[in-house]
């Protein structure tokens, strides 16, 4: 066909270019970048290239200046289990204020909504100690540190730089400088803002930390109140420099002013005589200056907080906007709104969390194409139907505007509240979408006679085990793949979660919606394959919401049994002390180290002795749910981590690898599983990096299925520059019998890949494996760059030893064995607060 050849010679155009580049790129590809963005010259550093402009001036000694442009952007209002937070953001720098779970990753989608650049964000504000606002700190931190910031200041009512050393090997940040900023010295003040934290108490507040109860103070007085106390929250007050008044040129000529450099010395504020004997005055041809403006950024997390708000000297401002962190029952209630109209501000706007709305498109967009290719796989969100076109906006009232995600507010130019930008879903459209591309819709048409026929049949299968993808990306987070999540049903009523990354409970609540509360209550056990946050981001969040589905059911608490690492106790306990003051760790959870069940689950003997306590405990709690067999393996990745293999009295198994590199152990207790979950971070061709990294590539994984001898493999937690789909075969259009051998050779028919959101059945594996030839032709521009990658690696000969080279040099960087190339002498001076752990995740 003509499309075909067109397609071909495409191909080849690419490879001939390709092959003539004499410049390798290598950085580029080790960071996940695109391929196609090339260095100019082959001895420009990739570190310094890559670095924000701002960055890059305030190294060469040149000041930003003060920005004509301030805005103040919602990231997300609180609905569908999203954190409550904003940001302010000029040319230069970003003001992140609240930072809960997913944040980064609905700052990823907000890139190009509104153009805010992600690695600006040097300043973050937390309003309270609670997992609610400080539940996204680890990941961003760590995202941040991956765009060269080399700094990061926090600003809050708690000890942050302590709650970041709660993390045993996850903090890895020896050339990043973390400062907390003291508000007990005064106001904080940078080039754009002057931001003072006002103190709040609430009244009659008793504390219960570690069971110790303590009346607290309602001073509002800072040199009064201890130290950050457990209910202190801040309120930050934001205010503007005074932006002075352009140069006219229209009053320039008007005077008779010449385009010379008497304009520049009048923009300085001189005032200069021309050559008539005139004298010019500089406000003569200035145009006025702009006030300072306030913005109030308020969080009242109960009532008991409102005298204190009423009582302090934030009623005295006058303001530009206030923007509302409140509960939705808090802002709707009398007593709350009769103080909010005693406020002299031109905008309120509230975040209140039953607003539905879009936060991230990406996800739907996503998922309602899966979902066009099988609805049976790839169930659509709960929310989708309810946030479609019809979706209705609430209307102002008053000076009073609720805030939705993508609402932002012009600062300077000081404007109302723009909601151009809010996201509806357009199911229809994004179907057209992927209709448009040629190559998928003949692929799909040829297949969907007999994906349907399939699909049938596996209707009549078992319904359970269930299998849920929740996060099936590694390290950080990206539009189409959160981090690692996986939910196993085992019946109607226990749920096997493996792993918990940052954002887990929210990917739940999106594809469950109301029936939320019952699945998190039927979660029994929890698996933490090793102590790195992609892994256990989000466990504390998790079991938070847990227990609050337990109290909203009306049923009595049950424990977690958390199979995980040893180190994980400690950082489980400082955590739980850190944010719970009515639970401990102990209260929450039951813990079970992943060692103790290497060789499998106890067997009940009286040879030898009686059965421990926890031996009787353990086989009860898993014989409830069926599971004859759970064993851990020992993988090589880091300090303990593991890989587990489950086996039910029903007949099905199934084999998780967690992270590791190929492991004959595991390989040997894992034999003739039905199904082995397999992590495949780097593409095939890439051994020498994946063994560096500890990781395997997707032709390993799939060997390791091979040797295994697993009825199917789920190839999953793929390194985030395969965010779309991951690079698996090759493809040979002039000759499709070819073509097939060559897909066998490389993918075997028992092999699919994981998307987030995928639900499958073991009964549903059969198809689910002949939809990799579909999704190759739906993400087929993305395969054409993975391609150009492998053509380059075969290319050029000498491509392993600069990869080994660059590996070795990242590594000594994250390490901290050596300074970056973008470390400046200035940035390590002058920080009164500062993390320098050199452990490496």
């Amino acid at each position: 066909m003509l499309l075909t050849s067109l397609v071909k010679a495409f191909r080849n155009r690419t490879q001939i270019r390709f092959a003539s580049s004499s410049s390798s790129d290598i950085a580029d590809f080790i960071r996940g970048m695109s391929s196609t963005k090339k260095l100019k010259g082959s001895e420009s550093s990739p570190s310094v290239t890559n670095k924000p402009r701002h960055v890059r001036m305030k190294e060469r000694g040149r000041d930003p200046g003060l920005t004509s442009r301030i805005n103040l952007q919602i990231i997300s209002n609180g609905f569908a289990g999203t954190s409550k937070s904003l940001i302010l953001n000029n040319d230069q720098t970003n003001y992140l204020f609240n930072c809960g779970e997913g944040t980064q990753r609905t700052l990823q989608e907000k890139n190009t909504i509104w153009e805010i650049k992600f690695s600006k964000t040097k300043h973050l504000f937390m309003t309270r100690k609670s997992w609610d606002v400080m539940g996204g700190i680890l990941g961003l931190c760590i995202s941040l540190k991956e765009a060269y910031l080399n700094e990061i200041t926090f600003h809050a009512p708690c000890d942050v730089i302590d709650l970041l050393k709660h993390w045993k090997g996850l903090e890895s940040f020896p050339n990043v400088n973390l400062e907390q900023y003291d508000y007990d010295k005064g106001e904080f003040q940078d080039d754009c803002f002057k931001i003072k934290a006002i103190p709040l108490r609430p009244t009659n507040f008793i504390s219960n930390l570690d069971s110790k109860r303590q009346r607290l103070s309602t001073s509002n007085d800072a040199s009064q109140i201890t130290k950050f106390p457990d209910d202190l929250v801040y309120a930050y007050l934001c205010q503007t420099h005074p932006f002075p008044g352009s140069l006219s040129a229209e009053l320039c000529t008007f005077h008779g002013v010449p385009p010379t450099e008497l304009r520049s010395r009048l923009k300085n504020g001189e005032d200069v005589t021309l050559s008539d004997g005139r004298v010019i005055r500089s406000k003569d041809v200035t145009l006025p200056s702009e006030p300072p403006v306030k913005i109030l950024i308020l969080d009242c997390p109960s009532l008991a907080y409102l005298d204190s708000i009423k009582s302090n000297e934030l009623n005295s401002h006058s303001y530009h906007t206030v923007v509302h962190l409140a509960p939705s029952t808090i802002l709707n209630s009398e007593t709350y709104r009769s103080w909010m109209k005693s406020l002299n501000t031109t905008h309120h706007l509230l975040l209140d969390e039953t607003q539905k709305n879009v936060h991230m498109e990406s996800i739907y967009r996503y998922q309602t194409q899966l979902n066009y290719i099988d609805d049976g796989i790839f169930p659509l969100l709960s929310n989708h139907n309810s946030l479609k076109e019809d979706l209705k906006l609430p209307k102002p009232i008053d000076n009073i505007t609720y805030g939705l995600t993508s609402t932002r507010i012009p600062i300077r130019p000081m404007l109302g509240p723009d909601n151009s930008k809010l996201v509806v879903l357009q199911p229809q459209n994004y179907i057209d979408i992927i209709l448009a591309n040629e190559e998928f819709k003949q692929t799909f048409t040829a297949a969907k006679q007999q994906l349907q026929a399939m699909h049938e049949i596996a209707k009549t299968g078992h319904s359970y085990p269930e299998i849920i993808f929740l996060g099936t990306g590694s390290a950080c987070p990206s539009k189409p793949r959160n981090t690692s999540g996986i939910l196993i049903h085992i019946n109607d009523k226990n749920i096997f979660l493996l792993e918990c990354a940052e954002g887990t409970t929210g990917q739940i609540r999106h594809f469950y919606g109301d029936q939320s509360d019952d699945i998190l209550s039927r979660i029994r056990f929890t698996y933490i394959s090793h102590m790195h946050a992609d892994h256990l981001g989000g466990l504390f969040g998790l079991i938070r919401q847990r227990r609050r589905a337990f109290e909203n059911l009306g049923h009595p608490y049950e424990k977690l049994i958390l199979l995980c690492p040893n180190k994980y106790v400690d950082v489980g306990q400082k955590q739980w002390n850190y944010f719970s003051n009515e639970h401990s760790f102990d209260d929450d959870v039951h813990v079970v180290f992943n060692r103790t069940l290497v060789n499998g689950l106890p067997t009940l003997t009286n040879i030898g002795g009686e059965n421990t306590e926890e031996e009787k405990f353990l086989l009860e709690k898993f014989q409830t749910i069926g599971l004859h067999g759970v064993r851990t393996v020992l993988v090589e990745h880091i300090y303990d981590a593991h890989a587990v293999i489950l086996r039910h009295i029903d007949g099905w198994s199934l084999a998780f690898s967690g992270d590791c590199k190929q492991s004959n152990d595991f390989i040997q207790a894992g034999q003739n599983v039905d199904l082995l979950i397999h992590e495949s971070t780097y593409e095939t061709g890439l051994e020498v990096y994946a063994s560096q990294m500890r990781h395997c590539t997707m032709a390993q994984a799939i060997d390791v299925g091979r040797r295994m001898n697993a009825k199917y493999t789920i190839l999953w937690h793929f390194s985030q520059r395969y965010a779309k789909f991951p690079f698996l075969s090759e493809r040979n259009d002039e000759d499709e019998s070819e073509q097939k051998d060559q897909q066998q050779a490389i993918r075997p028919d028992n092999v699919c890949v994981s998307f987030d959101f995928m639900r499958i059945h073991l009964s549903d594996l059969p198809r689910a494996c002949e939809l990799v030839p579909i999704f190759e032709s739906m993400f087929y521009d993305e395969w054409l760059i993975l391609k150009k990658r492998q053509t380059r690696r075969e290319q050029e000969p000498d491509y392993f030893a600069k990869n080994t080279r660059m590996i070795e040099s990242k590594r000594k960087f994250m390490s901290g064995r050596s300074s970056p190339s973008n470390t400046s002498p200035s940035q390590s001076t002058g920080k009164t607060t500062r993390h320098t752990t050199s452990s490496h995740q």
